[in-house]
């Protein structure tokens, strides 16, 4: 009998054991399945990914800050330690925001076009994610009837790199689990943005819940590192490579169509993308450069007309910054800047927060022959910007022909916006012509631009953000023939 006993203790034993190991080994697929997966929940159910450890029995608060500090990735780093950042995170721990885990979305989603109030959001949801103790964040988006392209691709940035910092600290130490949020999702999204969300948003680059539209072709996020290669050539075989896959994308939405752009009209569509890119590579001082497009199939009527959105931007100096910098390699033109701020200064046309020295440097990087590179080393440079806009104003045509298209440069405090009321002007000098873009009717650099359209702006964007919006109507056709 005794025998017997100890026989079944040590099958109890055996079996105890191997139920031990099998809770350990579905602990770790569970743990394993959220760190691999890093993305939203569908926005619009809301699923629980799993249930975690309790919070380690610490100084939570300071674990945080030291967590933040050795392992948030570059971007999201960048906007959150910045000082000028609207998303500081010293700032923000002072608003002592208390979201409980829900966030309601504004009827207007813009940086753009809704700029205090959104930017007001990202905050919160950056509260909700790093510093308040929530164990899930939900986006509410019960009022939401717009959102701006710009402000989604800022928020999908800020989630995916929260979800790859969770992983970070994850690797580094498994008891974190639970400090930091473990689902995020959405809720009440209506059929004014689902479009937009479910092709190229949060649900589609986070939560791979991409779905189909049949009047939505989308070019989903593209994240190009320009750390990746050393070699000069590469990196410019990678913008060409990212310029013509954006140019196919838009050929490919025209083709469903039945139709395509005109040569000169493509030269014009493939030289905006282009130089955005190569600008945003070249003012960037951060790693990474951001791009997406979205195109929507228009009919109304006997109208069909197609829309074409682009979005390009890149963190880090902003445009003025970049030429205040006193390591700045293009001396003579910092010079001439500098010259031309004594001139307004004098002239009293410089006002405090309205329109600033910033402004008037930011407008003046976008004339024929600036840049911040040394023009020793790219001889040609300093065309791209002043290009890009005139491509942008061939593919417009004229207000009265099309009052829709804008193409808008956000960088630091200063917002720039064309729409086609003030177009490029040739100018010769001792026998010189270039081409400017004033945003005044002398074509005169040295006087005050429109402040419809040269603008200060109370939000700081810690880079720059260039948001094209054009519309492909019948003029810019051509049928495809068989």
């Amino acid at each position: 009998m005794k025998k017997n006993r100890d026989k079944i203790r040590q099958q109890i034993a055996i079996l105890e054991s191997l139920k031990s190991k099998r809770r350990k080994k579905s602990f770790k697929k569970r743990q394993t399945n959220f760190i691999a997966k890093r993305t939203v929940s569908a926005p619009r159910s809301f699923n629980r990914i799993s249930t975690f450890n309790k919070p380690i029995s610490r100084d939570i608060y300071a674990y945080k800050q030291n967590l933040i500090e050795k392992f948030i990735p570059s971007n999201l780093k960048y906007l959150t330690l910045n000082v000028n950042s609207p998303f500081n995170l010293n700032s923000i721990e002072k608003k002592a925001y208390k979201s409980n885990g829900k966030i309601e979305i504004p009827d207007i989603f813009s940086i753009i076009d809704n700029t205090n109030e959104s930017y007001e959001i990202l905050r919160k949801i950056i509260s909700a994610l790093l510093l308040e103790r929530n164990n899930r964040v939900i986006l509410d988006y019960h009022l939401c009837n717009k959102v701006d392209l710009s402000t989604q691709v800022l928020l999908d940035i800020i989630l995916q790199d929260f979800f790859l910092f969770v992983k970070n600290c994850q690797q580094n130490n498994k008891q974190v689990i639970g400090i930091f949020p473990d689902t995020i999702g959405g809720s009440n999204i209506n059929n004014k943005i689902d479009k937009l969300l479910f092709s190229v948003g949060s649900p589609a680059v986070l939560n791979k819940d991409q779905r189909k539209f049949d009047d939505i072709i989308s070019y989903p996020l593209c994240i190009h590192d320009t750390e990746s290669s050393k070699d000069p050539i590469k990196k410019i075989e990678s913008k060409d490579l990212d310029t013509t896959a954006l140019a196919e994308y838009v050929l490919e939405s025209l083709a469903r169509m039945n139709k395509s752009l005109s040569s000169e009209k493509l030269d014009d569509l493939c030289t905006v993308i282009g130089e955005i890119l190569i600008n945003a590579e070249e003012h960037s001082t951060t790693r990474y450069r951001f791009s997406i497009g979205y195109f929507e199939e228009k009919k109304e009527g006997e109208k069909h007309y197609g829309v074409f959105r682009l979005v390009i931007l890149n963190f880090g100096q902003t445009i003025y910054e970049k030429f205040k910098d006193p390591d700045c390699p293009n001396k003579p033109i910092v010079d001439k800047m500098k010259t031309l701020s004594d001139s307004y200064t004098k002239r009293n046309l410089l006002k405090w927060k309205t329109f600033e020295e910033e402004s008037l440097w930011t407008l003046y990087a976008l004339q024929e022959g600036v840049t911040s590179i040394p023009t020793t080393k790219y001889r040609k440079r300093g065309n791209g910007s002043i290009q890009f806009i005139e491509s942008f104003f061939n593919i417009k045509e004229s207000v009265e022909a099309d009052n829709f298209s804008r193409l808008l440069i956000l960088s630091g405090n200063t917002k720039i916006i064309f729409d086609g009321t003030y177009c490029i002007q040739e100018k010769e000098i001792d026998y010189h012509k270039f081409k400017v873009m004033t945003f005044n009717k002398t074509g005169n650099i040295e006087d005050k631009p429109d402040s419809n359209f040269v603008r200060y702006s109370d939000s700081y964007f810690p880079g720059t953000l260039i948001s094209a919006k054009i519309l492909l109507n019948d003029d810019d056709f051509k049928l495809e023939t068989n």
